[in-house]
């Protein structure tokens, strides 16, 4: 009977129990959240403006938070409004942990499909993202959505299903903008150039222009215009990020060390007091180094790593630029850099490096992953945001991904079944 016990319990496939426990977490934040706003009321307050006419990118604003997504998605949030806030937050919840189990379906089917140790990886990143998960529910925003449709996309172009794929990114990017970082590897990658140029012009110009069906041409022709200066990222909001507390992008980063403006609510840090036009150079050569190191490694990647095709790995690379190189980015946007971990600590576990090892640990801890309001308190918590802390961690990650990867992708790795 023993015998039979245990044969039992190694067949059970504990990847996917992990899923059904963090799924039973996902409900408790759910239940965590005390009705009072977040970020979700901006979206839907921005549904309502937009039924009442108003111009949605302009005050007044909602408790003084801005709306930065599309008209689309203002319409989708103005269409529902007759069933209430909070049951469309419950649809909202319901729709993100669906959207996140698949994401975890997509790593196990890429990153972790034959690592025998996968589950036990697998635990220690969902204990890494806890943090940053916690945050995305708690303050009902859409970075799960957004991981999905680059994800999800990427799968079905390497299903062949091209098509669809484009038309999933291109909503992803209509949206929030974010996901247009995958598009020129999507050219290559898709070995159909033209069409697939071509497809991603008209869809990105059919979700643009769908709302005029319901608002008038020129009433959306306006917004758009409206929506589009909030995206310039020569603007002086975007360039010297002073206007709010807690953003943890690269801009802020050197707004706060290289500029004596002070940050609203947050404490004075600055070694330089350097003009905007230089910080502006500074900020944009360095994103540009970023860039160039993740098309570095798609041009280096021959060979799979650890069976972790090359595609996923420069995938996840752009990924992972997001939430450092595009403005605005507080601390749930490093959701988009999960791939990137799982494929770093998968490399990092078969090494058995204790060199690795250790950086990696250092590099956590700098980031404040396992920081917790609940265990250490806001203020703990505010120093790693306040301090960007959080942005020095995770710039030494990606530099050590983009090192690891470009190394083990020109030798030969092999996984374990």
């Amino acid at each position: 009977m023993l015998a039979a016990i245990k044969s039992g319990f190694k067949k059970i496939n504990f990847y996917y129990v992990l899923i059904v426990v963090y799924v039973l977490w996902l409900l408790s934040l759910k239940n965590r959240q005390t009705g009072g706003m977040d970020d979700f009321d901006v979206f839907f307050k921005a549904g309502e403006r937009l039924l009442n006419g108003e111009n949605i990118y302009g005050p007044p604003h909602y408790y003084n938070l801005k709306y930065f997504y599309s008209v689309l998605f203002a319409g989708i949030m103005g269409s529902i409004q007759s069933l209430g806030i909070n049951t469309v937050k419950w649809i909202w919840f319901v729709l993100n942990t669906a959207l996140f189990v698949r994401i975890f379906f997509l790593l196990r089917i890429y990153i972790f499909k034959s690592e025998k140790s996968s589950a036990l990886i697998f635990f220690f990143l969902l204990l890494l993202f806890g943090k940053i998960v916690l945050v995305n529910y708690t303050f009902n925003q859409i970075s799960v959505l957004i991981l999905w449709t680059m994800f999800e996309a990427y799968h079905l172009m390497k299903k062949g299903h091209w098509v669809w794929a484009i038309l999933i990114l291109c909503l992803g990017i209509n949206i929030k903008i974010m996901p247009i970082v995958l598009a020129p590897y999507f050219v290559v990658m898709g070995k159909k150039p033209l069409q697939i140029v071509g497809l991603g012009i008209a869809a990105l110009m059919f979700f643009l222009y769908l709302p005029a069906l319901f608002i008038g041409f020129e009433t959306n022709q306006f917004l758009i215009g409206e929506w589009l200066k909030t995206l310039n990222p020569v603007s002086d909001i975007h360039v010297m990020q002073t206007y709010e507390y807690g953003f943890t992008d690269l801009s802020s980063m050197l707004t706060k060390f290289l500029s004596a403006e002070p940050v609203y609510l947050e404490p004075q840090l600055n070694f330089a007091d350097l003009s905007r036009s230089t910080l502006f150079l500074i900020t944009n050569a360095i994103r540009a180094l970023l860039l160039g190191l993740v098309v570095y490694l798609a041009v280096k990647a021959k060979r799979p790593v650890f069976g972790v095709e090359t595609s996923v790995i420069v995938v996840a690379g752009f990924m992972a630029l997001i939430p450092l190189c595009f403005p605005h980015q507080r601390e749930y946007s490093f959701m988009f850099s999960m791939p990137m971990f799982a494929i770093l600590m998968l490399i990092i576990a078969k090494l058995k490096s204790t060199t690795y090892y250790i950086l990696f640990i250092v590099f956590v801890a700098l980031a404040g992953n396992l920081v917790w309001v609940d265990f250490a308190g806001q203020t703990a918590v505010d120093v790693f945001k306040h301090y960007r802390l959080i942005t020095l961690g995770m710039i030494a990650i990606f530099f050590l991904y983009i090192y690891l990867a470009t190394k083990l992708s020109s030798q030969n790795t092999v996984s374990e079944d």
